[in-house]
């Protein structure tokens, strides 16, 4: 039965939280407009630098844009995703017992038992298949009608397809995994609706109960996928099966959204690029580079947390044991002491020092080769298969300051005098 009470105390405590960001906004705090999420953040990463490496907001959190205090924050193991306690903020770490909301040990523990899944070796047994999943999909493509939404009928696909086979999705769930993936993802987005959040966990309850069937069906019959390399694991003492199965569902919840994204902002950049775009279609080989440049460019998440787990002195300032230190990594990939003329899309440019799209130090994305391995077939195949694709309408764009990504993103697949329909 639904607890009306709790309901109405969590719209009212949502709508203080508004207000007060509203005001802080509108007082020129920086951060606080970030938290409003506006289409483009990248002025406020510049608002931000303003108040130097690193700057209390008016929301309590502290807040840096600098690529240099970013790094150093991200390797310092003084800084974790929970408390020094253990507990964590409920409001940006929703990942229980998966890898993703742990500290050391455990976090430790957990990420070299899942390694093995994600190493150089198993990434080129993927290859092949990443090829044939990206054709399959421009073929569907070519075959309906000349204008898609981009997103839906390619970025989402690829990454979903890719990770089913990858973790061990059997194909007869494959299609409630991309239903409830798709309501899940809303976990990402770090502010939602009342309505929006108790849909997130019902979603949540739904997978988990899905993820402990397929569990079971990959235990009688085990095959080269996550799943089954994690098994031994769980029968040998070194993780739960109450750790194993928020890890099977967040793992690849985290690292599709970076790939869906990753390969939507590549396209769209590009398409505002003519230059740039012409440079991909006559040279596919171009790919690795577009990647690279678009993580650092139009980074596909934008923002992590950290809680410090002592008293920590950075840049003259004291951030105390349990406060949170927001990184702007969208504002740190274009930091100006780092990258020339950082606002320029350019992917010919001297990559500098690692961006930091996919983390750093011990949570460095555990995906992130196979995020660049999708993303590089995919752009490679888009510009040999697509060259004349072309923006046809206007984007939408996801309502977060955490993830960088489009909703909707409509393409012509062919020219204007090649058969387009009419608008």
């Amino acid at each position: 039965m639904t607890d009306l009470g709790a309901e109405r105390r969590a719209h009212a405590q949502a709508t203080v939280v508004q207000e007060f960001l509203r005001s802080s906004a509108e007082r020129g705090d920086p951060y606080a407009k970030i938290l409003m999420m506006p289409d483009d953040p990248y002025p406020l990463y510049e608002e931000v630098r303003a108040r130097g490496p690193l700057y209390r907001s008016d929301t309590g959190v502290w807040t840096t844009a600098s690529h240099r205090v970013a790094n150093q924050v991200l390797r310092d193991k003084r800084f974790g995703v929970r408390r020094a306690d253990g507990t964590k903020a409920p409001e940006f770490l929703p990942f229980d017992n998966s890898m993703l909301g742990l500290d050391p040990p455990d976090h430790t523990r957990l990420r070299k038992l899942a390694v093995p899944s994600l190493n150089p070796r198993r990434l080129a047994h993927w290859l092949p298949h990443v090829e044939r999943f990206t054709d399959e999909l421009l073929d569907d493509m070519l075959k309906g009608r000349n204008e898609v939404n981009f997103m839906r009928a390619f970025a989402q696909q690829l990454p979903l397809r890719v990770i089913g086979d990858l973790v061990g999705i059997p194909p007869h769930h494959r299609r409630t995994f991309f239903r409830l993936s798709r309501r899940m993802a809303y976990l990402l987005d770090g502010v939602a609706s009342v309505e929006v959040a108790r849909d997130v966990v019902a979603a949540t309850d739904e997978m988990t109960a899905m993820f402990r069937d397929i569990i079971g069906e990959r235990r009688a019959e085990p095959r080269e996928d996550l799943i089954s390399d994690l098994l031994p694991a769980v029968d040998d003492g070194r993780m739960t099966m109450e750790e194993m199965v928020p890890l099977c569902m967040f793992l690849p919840l985290a690292g599709t959204e970076t790939t869906v994204n990753l390969i939507g902002n590549a396209l769209k950049t590009l398409l505002e690029h003519p230059e740039q775009w012409a440079m991909l279609t006559a040279d596919p080989s171009l790919a690795p580079a577009v990647v690279r440049e678009t993580l650092r460019h139009e980074t596909p998440v934008q923002q992590y947390r950290r809680l410090a787990h002592t008293d920590i002195e950075i840049e003259g300032r004291v951030i105390a044991a349990g406060e949170e230190l927001a990184i702007c990594a969208g504002g740190a990939n274009r930091d100006p002491d780092v990258y020339p003329d950082p606002g320029r899309f350019d992917i010919t440019r001297d990559p500098g020092p690692e961006n930091l799209s996919f983390s750093a130090g011990i949570h460095f994305c555990l995906g992130a080769a196979l995020a660049r391995m999708e993303s590089e077939v995919a752009l490679s195949a888009i510009a040999a298969r697509l060259p004349a694709i072309r923006r046809v309408g206007p984007v939408r764009r996801r309502g977060s300051f955490i993830i960088r990504g489009m909703l909707q993103f409509p393409v012509a697949l062919r020219p204007a005098s090649a058969g387009a329909e009419p608008r």
